[in-house]
Parts: structure tokens; sequence; C-alpha cells
């Protein structure tokens, strides 16, 4: 039987799923399949003849892979590292001795991609965080408005009733956009998005906010008729948005929706005459990050927001409104 022609070989490398890369003796990348090109970011001409330090975030794992190398020892472990462009990357990886006539000649190094993963268990522990931490907080205020009612048997019990029936009202519709969430999260941060009809969207979900907030004004700029990249999520985005005005309000307050048209993409901005989030508040409302353990943002809601966006390759900011309180812009790219 003849041997297998070297291409064949070749194109096996090249175009096995998982990111691979093969280095010489001196760990120098001598070449890398397109898997690793599409983890990385990077070419392969700006791969190749570089040892991998790119593919390392944290040194004592690199020193950790070529103690074992060295020793003529395989490696296998956890690594993180950034894509050329920033991006975090995560994933296993195993390293291997290339011995031809006994001797060492080379090594291959071979990746399972769990970006995707690692990204679904830090937004589930967020969720699992903020929804506790609103839990707690709305259930003390339900004990509080039944202490009125236990207090005041013989009074009028029409207004704490009235409370505790929107406090789980609010529960229940945060547990509801969790469920959806984790779903989306579950089926992957790789789910191709499709194009949404914007202006019926928002217009559908300004007429559910004022059916269930009649007493909340609210002022509606022209609305682009602009479709958009996003997905079933983006009404329960819109909801959280406008909700998120009134639960953060001292009284009754305005609302203004408006829209902006860019090249790339539609800004639609939800502002109120709140209270306003301070200048030093702005990046911890989102629920990125627990700063200690009484700061946990704004709870869920916010989170959600933020990283739905975040998965249709938009973004959200805030800033001060020209009504003088908080003024969410969400950013959407245009399809």
């Amino acid at each position: 039987m003849s041997d297998l022609p070297l291409e064949l070989y070749k194109k096996a490398f090249r175009n096995t799923e998982n990111p691979t890369v093969i280095t010489d003796e001196d760990y120098v990348i001598r070449d890398v399949n397109q898997a690793c090109i599409e983890f990385t970011g990077y070419e392969r001409a700006e791969l190749v003849g570089n040892l991998p330090l790119m593919l390392f975030s944290k040194p004592e794992t690199l020193e950790q892979l070529l103690s074992n190398l060295e020793k003529n020892e395989p490696w296998q472990g956890y690594f993180e590292a950034e894509t050329k462009d920033g991006f975090p990357i995560y994933g296993q990886g195993s390293a291997t001795p290339l011995h031809i006539d006994g001797e060492v000649r080379g090594y291959s190094g071979i990746f399972v991609n769990l970006t995707e993963r690692r990204r679904y268990e830090q937004a589930l522990q967020v969720i699992h965080r903020v929804l506790r931490h609103d839990l707690k907080n709305e259930m003390n205020l339900v004990l509080g408005y039944l202490e009125t009612l236990e207090a005041d048997s013989g009074g009028d019990t029409l207004e704490p009733v009235e409370e505790v029936t929107g406090i789980v009202d609010g529960l229940l519709r945060r547990a509801e956009r969790a469920r959806r969430f984790e779903e989306q999260l579950y089926d992957g941060f790789e789910r191709p998005n499709r194009t949404v009809d914007l202006e019926s969207v928002l217009e559908a979900e300004i007429d559910r906010f004022s059916r269930r907030f009649p007493e909340v004004q609210v002022v509606v700029d022209s609305l682009p008729d602009r479709e958009v990249i996003a997905d079933d999520l983006l009404e329960a985005v819109f909801e959280s948005l406008l909700e998120n005005t009134v639960t953060h309000s001292d009284g009754v307050p305005t609302v203004e929706v408006t829209a902006e048209e860019h090249e790339e993409c539609v800004t639609v901005s939800v502002a109120d005459d709140g209270p306003g989030v301070p200048e030093e508040n702005r990046e911890q409302i989102f629920g990125r990050e627990e700063v200690d353990s009484v700061q946990h943002g704004e709870g869920f809601s916010l989170y959600f927001v933020d990283s739905v966006v975040d998965m249709y390759g938009g973004a959200i900011d805030v800033s001060e409104s020209d009504l003088g309180g908080a003024s969410f812009d969400l950013r959407l790219l245009k399809a």
C-alpha cells in the first residue's frame, strides 16, 4: 500500500475544526490552520515566524506549558488570551512534542474554543446574583406593606394591596425575561440574529407601556422606518428601558423617546425627568461587575438590556437627559 501524499496531510491539518498550531523545536510557529486564524483574529502571516505569546494572556500558563515540553512531557490545561482586536477568548488546550527518529523536531498544540461557554457561565452567575438581589429588596418591600396592613387592618388597605400587586407583577416580568435570556444564552452567542422592524416593535412597546402606566406622559419623536439587527428579545429590551423610568422615579415621570439615524446604526434614546444617574455610577448600573456586597448595579433589567444589545453587536450608554433625568441611548446596527 502506497504512502498517502503529503498534500493530503496538509489539507487535513488546515481544515480541522479545532484551532491548531505547529512550532519548531525553538517554539517558533511554523504553521496554523484556518480555525486558529478565525479563533485569534490574526492572519497566518502574523502568526507564522513568531513565538506563540499572543495565545496566552497569563504568563504562568505559558511557563507551565514550556516547562512540560522541555521535559519532553505533554501539557494539558485551560488558557486565556485576546484576539487581535482585544476581545477575550478562553479555551482548553494540549501541546505535545513531535518526534522524528527519536528526536524532538517540533511541537503541536490543539485548542478547544470555550469562549461561548465561559460567557454563558459568567452571564448565568450575574443573572442569579442580580435576581437574588432584586428578590431580597422587593420582598422586603412586600413585608413592609404587609406589616402596614396588619397594623391598620381597619383602615384603607387599597394602596398597600396595589403596591404589593405591582411588586409581584414586576418580579414575574423579570423572571420571564430571565427565562427567555437564559434560553438564548443556552442556544449560544453565535446564533445568527435577524432583521427586525424597529418602528413597529418600538411603537408596540410604547403603546403597551402607556396602557400599563396611563398616568405617565410619553412624548414620542418621529421614529425611523428602519430594519435593525436584533431578534425577538428586542421588545423586552424596550419594555425594560421604559419600565425603568417608572421604577426609579420619585413621582410620575415624563418620558421622551427619540431616534436618530446614523450611517451604520440607529440610536434610540429613552429619557426621563427623574433623579438621573450620577456620573461615577454609570458604568456600574448595568450589573457588569459587583463592586461590593451592597452595590449590585440597578438589578436584572438593565443587565438584561446591556447583555442582549451586546449580542446584537450594538451598545448602550447612559447620560444626563435634557429633561434633567437619565437618558439611555441604545445603538442598534442597521440591517
